[in-house]
Parts: C-alpha cells; sequence; structure tokens
C-alpha cells in the first residue's frame, strides 16, 4: 500500500479533516471501510472492497481518496483505469458520512481527485454518473460536462487537454475504424471494464440504443468469478474493447452488449 496526506483542513465546526491518497493493495482499508460502505448495494460494496484488497491490481489502476477525522474514515471518492494504452477512467463511488455533510469535506475530496488526474494519470478522460443537478454542478467545476450538452445531470465526461471538448466528438474518435474488422473474443477481465461499462454504455445512450434494463459488464465479471458462467470480451484488432457477452453456466439466456457497429 501507498498512503500519501494530500490535504488537510479544519471544518466549521473545529474538527480537522486529513485528506488521503491510498494506492492498493490495501487490505487493510478494505476491512476498515467495510462498516462505513454497510448500507450500499453489493456490487458496489464488491467493487470497493476487491479493488482496495488489490484483486484486480495486475489489471487495473484505482487511486482512492479519503476524509479522516481522528483516524475515523468519514469520506471517499475513487477513481481507476485499466493497465492498457491510453486507458479511459471511471470516477466516483462519492460518500460522505450523513453526520459529516454540509462541511466541505466532498468538495476537498474532489479538488484532490481533480489535481491527481490532471497532473498525475494516464487516463485520457474520465467518466461518472450523477442523478442530480447540485452535484453535476460541482463536479463542472472541475472539467465534467454531461454527454448531452443541455442535459442539468446524467452521464458525464471529463476530457485531458487535447482531448474532444464534447463527448460526441470523443465517442466518433475512440471508435473510428475499430469495427471495419470482425472482432475477436477474449476472456474477460477487469482490465477493460471502464471503456465497457462507461464509454460504451455512455456511447449507446448519446445514440439512443441503451438496452433497458442496461447489464453490468462489472456484474457479469463477478458471476465468472463466483463459477456461474463464462465471460468473453470482444475487442478490436485495434485493442479495443467493442462488447461483451456473458454465459451462464445453467442454460439461461446469455447477456452482454456490443457496439451497434460491431462484427463478430
Amino acid at each position: 500500500m501507498t498512503m500519501t496526506v494530500v490535504d488537510q483542513f479544519t471544518t466549521h465546526c473545529g474538527e480537522v479533516v486529513t485528506i488521503k491518497l491510498i494506492i492498493p493493495p490495501a487490505p487493510t482499508y478494505a476491512k476498515d471501510i467495510r462498516s462505513f460502505l454497510a448500507w450500499i448495494d453489493a456490487e458496489n460494496f464488491r467493487s470497493i472492497t476487491s479493488r482496495l484488497a488489490g484483486l484486480f491490481h495486475d489489471v487495473s489502476d484505482d487511486r482512492y481518496f479519503f476524509a479522516e477525522i481522528d483516524g475515523e474514515i468519514v469520506g471517499q471518492m475513487w477513481y481507476g483505469w485499466g493497465r492498457h494504452d491510453q486507458p479511459a477512467a471511471n470516477f466516483g463511488q462519492v460518500f460522505v458520512a450523513a453526520r459529516h455533510r454540509k462541511k466541505g469535506i466532498a468538495e476537498r475530496l474532489f479538488a484532490a481527485f481533480s489535481k491527481h488526474f490532471f497532473d498525475n494519470s494516464p487516463p485520457i478522460a474520465a467518466f461518472c454518473t450523477t442523478g442530480s443537478e447540485w452535484v453535476a454542478n460541482i463536479y463542472r467545476a472541475g472539467g465534467f460536462r454531461t454527454i448531452a450538452p443541455k442535459a442539468g445531470c446524467g452521464p458525464l465526461y471529463c476530457p485531458k487537454p487535447g482531448q474532444p471538448e464534447t463527448f460526441a466528438e470523443f465517442t466518433d474518435n475512440f471508435y473510428r475504424g475499430q469495427c471495419t474488422e470482425r472482432a475477436l473474443a477474449i476472456p474477460g477481465t477487469m482490465e477493460y471494464r471502464h471503456e465497457i461499462d462507461c464509454v460504451l454504455k455512455f456511447t449507446l445512450i448519446h445514440k439512443g440504443l441503451l438496452p433497458d434494463p442496461f447489464p453490468s459488464f462489472q456484474q457479469a465479471f463477478y458471476d465468472h468469478c463466483d463459477g456461474k458462467g463464462d465471460l468473453q470480451v470482444f475487442m478490436s484488432p485495434h485493442q479495443r474493447p467493442l462488447g461483451w457477452r456473458f454465459t451462464p453456466s445453467d442454460g439461461s439466456a446469455p447477456r452482454g452488449i456490443m457496439h451497434p457497429e460491431c462484427k463478430i
């Protein structure tokens, strides 16, 4: 584990908040965070604890920002990317303990993320979702914008300098020339999870082609790890993920998604 104190401030209540950057594997944090996250859904709980424990460290880089008061975790924020060229990042899992909200903790966590993202990391862009306009406005200050330019919230896109200003142009560039040949099936891992559950999903939203309900690649990966079926990712010959398929071992219908122009 690598731990760095990146910020410290005093709230209006006089509490000293320390913001720490944690780079997994961090098994102690994976254990200590459990009570703080006891209320969240099973998929996100497993994502956070597994990533902190370093279970995907061979194919994925993750950065966690924790807010602590007297050693107690009171807030967290995360982003991560796959270990390959020009990765896309997923940003999110932003939580502040109810009794410590409205103390500026989320804003300081976001500032720490934003500095790290723009100064020190390889992703070409970051992606997240938000269902509230006031949260989206906080993120706008750090470079995020909605994939639908006039939307108040929803899927958000944050380009690095040199990347397109709009998601429409980004996704056109991202998939240009990738679907001219047949895609190749490889075993599914967490390496391309963010390109699938973020970039591909947002592309389908942008094109009005999102299936309902939208299947989660991340959950399919966990099902595969639990022995419930086989998981494949479909890659272009230029090493860009174009879709995925999970085939359950119980004989039930496969699930997955594909870029509309992908050939398999």
